[in-house]
């Protein structure tokens, strides 16, 4: 994965002095988090609260398991979800690409409609 579609939240131990922290609840459980410099403290907690949802859908599902179990079976739904959202807009990509491509072939074919210089005096 890219450099930019990378986000790293850290323990709040390993770098307090570079960002304020962010609290967080995930599965009952509370994180003290520190994003990297340029994220948005809310989105580390709209990611965590995402995360949390998942969680208890899942638990919901699979009763008597172990929360590692829970916090697995969660990641790959998520991850399910990711990749059918790059697929989607992979596919958009694609044909968007397609109908520029024939918008530029109608355009390259049309006639010029600029007027030439009147020769009349």
């Amino acid at each position: 994965m890219g450099e930019r579609g990378r986000h790293h939240f850290l323990s709040q131990k390993n770098i307090m002095s570079q960002s304020q922290p962010v609290t967080v609840r995930i599965y009952n459980k509370t994180y003290h988090l520190v994003n990297s410099d340029d994220q948005d403290p809310e989105y580390v907690r709209l990611a965590a609260a995402y995360l949390d949802e998942k969680m208890q859908q899942t638990a919901a599902t699979i009763k008597h398991r172990a929360e590692f179990d829970i916090a697995i079976l969660a990641a790959l739904n998520i991850a399910e979800e990711v990749l059918r959202a790059r697929q989607h807009k992979d596919a958009l990509l694609t044909r968007t690409d397609a109908r520029l491509d024939s918008f530029n072939r109608l355009l390259s074919a049309a006639p010029s409609t600029t007027a030439s210089p009147s020769t009349d005096a």
